[in-house]
Order: structure tokens, then C-alpha cells, then sequence
């Protein structure tokens, strides 16, 4: 674990190669316990228990393993006992993030870690948008992170989109050229699909700010993960409002690279193979070019 921290902590370009860092290494870890906590961890937690690096590390290992006992069905279909265990564990998570962010006021890592558990804890929107700006401030601009204050302002944990969308214009209007952060537009609207399917995306005024917030994209080939992460969900949003020729543009940009969001939420079933769904729009996009 102590060479896990050192990738972490030395090298680093800046706030967002510390959060990708971050995420990479705590989604790594659980993706080979799934609901146990990995080996060595709390260990090194208990030997260095100032370390702002193993804290956060724990945050995220305990919010990715909540997700895991609770599993992905609606609250009601759930039971009693996992969402009492998954309530439990997010509490564990945010005692070892706020440590992290008190035993380093300028890691962004816990930050994006308690965005991410907002939804889970269903705190009120003001919390929601409290933690984004502590985010902000030490991360300006973070695609990955901020993606969760939409999630959790969203229609599918008791907000909506309406009031994610108007956050997220807020948002943008301080955003500098570049960004990735338009992208936040297609999150919001992919979980107005899961609410209510594909028939809002034929709305003129909808389909007309989607492709305002495409034009504002980064327009290189992708070269890092905000980039693929935005681009991924234009090129979704694109398959879903059935513009191929959009869509295609996107697709040339991340150069057959896939991230598992949207195209899990676009695949026949749900659980279909992101990377399947993800190629099957590209291979429409690429044969029904409008121009």
C-alpha cells in the first residue's frame, strides 16, 4: 500500500492528474474485492493515520464498497439489511474523507469522494452544492467529479433536471474555453432517460442546447480522461437523439476509446457490455453520415 501512495503523491501534473490518479487506484482495488475491504488497507490506514493519501483512499474503497452491498436496484426492491449495511459503510466513508480533507486542506481526492456519496447519504441540494465548491476550489473544472453534484441533483434521487441544468449554466458561465465541463448537460439529461425514456431528447429546445454544449467541447483528439469522459457522452447523447453525423464527430475525436458511461445506460438489456453498445453507434454513425 505504501507504494500505492507514493504513485499517488509523487509526479503529480497537477489537482486533476491527483484525482484521475486517485480514482483509477481506488476503483482497482475494488474491482477485485467487490464488497471486502482490500488487504493491506486498513493497515496501512492504522500506521499512518495522518496520511491525507490512505484516508482518501479508504473514502473511496468505502464508497465504491457501499455501492456494492447495496447493489443497483430501486430502494424498495432492496433489502432491509443491505441498505442498513450500505448507509453504514457511506458513514465510514465520509469519516475517513473529512479526516483527509482536515489532514490536507488542498487534496481535492475527499472532496470528489463525498460528491460521490451525496446522493447515497440523500442529502439536501444545499449540501450537494456545498461539497461542489469546496471541489471547485481546489480542482476547478474536474469533469469525473462534478458529474456526481448533477447525478445527485437529478431526477432519479429527488431533485430534477430541470434544477441540475440550471446549476450547471451557472456553472459554465465561468468555465474558461475548453472545458470539458458542457459535458455536464448530456450527464443531467441521461438521467432524465432513465426516468422517462427516449421521447424528451425529440424536443427542439432540448436537442438545440445539447449541441450548443457539443460546440463547446474541446475539439483535439482526446488526450485526457475529461477529454474521453466528455466525448463519450456527446457521442451518447448523439446515438440517443438519433443525429448520426453529430454523433460521428465526437466518435472520431476519442479514437475508438470507450468509458463504461453513458453506453451501460444505452444498452439492450441494461447490463449489455458498454464497449458492445459503444461500437455499435459508432458503426452507425460512420454509415449514415448526413453530410
Amino acid at each position: 500500500m505504501r507504494a500505492l501512495g507514493a504513485a499517488l503523491t509523487v509526479g503529480l501534473t497537477g489537482a486533476h492528474d491527483r484525482l484521475d490518479r486517485t480514482r483509477v487506484a481506488v476503483d482497482r482495488l475494488t474491482g477485485r474485492t467487490g464488497t471486502s475491504v482490500p488487504a493491506g488497507l486498513d493497515d496501512w490506514i492504522r500506521a499512518e493515520p495522518d496520511n491525507p493519501t490512505a484516508l482518501a483512499v479508504g473514502g473511496g474503497v468505502e464508497v465504491n464498497r457501499a455501492w456494492e452491498v447495496r447493489g443497483g436496484a430501486l430502494a424498495s426492491k432492496t433489502q432491509q439489511q443491505r441498505l442498513h449495511d450500505f448507509i453504514a459503510i457511506l458513514g465510514d466513508a465520509e469519516g475517513y474523507c473529512l479526516a483527509a480533507a482536515q489532514a490536507d486542506q488542498r487534496d481535492p481526492a475527499p472532496w470528489t469522494f463525498l460528491l460521490q456519496m451525496a446522493r447515497g447519504q440523500q442529502v439536501d441540494a444545499e449540501e450537494v452544492l456545498r461539497r461542489r465548491e469546496e471541489l471547485e476550489v481546489r480542482a476547478p473544472h474536474h469533469l469525473g467529479s462534478q458529474l456526481h453534484a448533477v447525478v445527485a441533483l437529478g431526477p432519479m434521487w429527488g431533485g430534477s433536471v430541470e434544477l441540475a441544468v440550471d446549476h450547471i449554466r451557472t456553472w459554465l458561465s465561468s468555465a474558461p474555453a475548453g472545458s470539458t465541463l458542457p459535458a455536464l448537460f448530456f450527464v443531467a439529461q441521461y438521467q432524465r432517460f432513465l426516468r422517462e425514456g427516449r421521447g424528451f431528447a425529440r424536443d427542439p429546445e432540448v436537442r438545440a442546447e445539447g449541441r450548443r454544449a457539443a460546440e463547446q467541447l474541446p475539439t483535439r483528439p482526446c488526450v485526457t480522461p475529461g477529454e474521453f469522459l466528455a466525448h463519450n457522452y456527446a457521442a451518447g447523447w448523439f446515438a440517443l437523439t438519433r443525429e448520426p453525423g453529430r454523433a460521428n464527430g465526437h466518435f472520431k475525436l476519442l479514437r475508438g476509446y470507450a468509458t463504461e458511461y453513458p453506453w451501460v445506460f444505452l444498452g439492450a438489456p441494461m447490463g449489455r457490455r458498454a464497449p458492445v453498445t459503444f461500437r455499435g453507434s459508432r458503426q452507425n454513425a460512420l454509415l449514415r453520415l448526413p453530410w
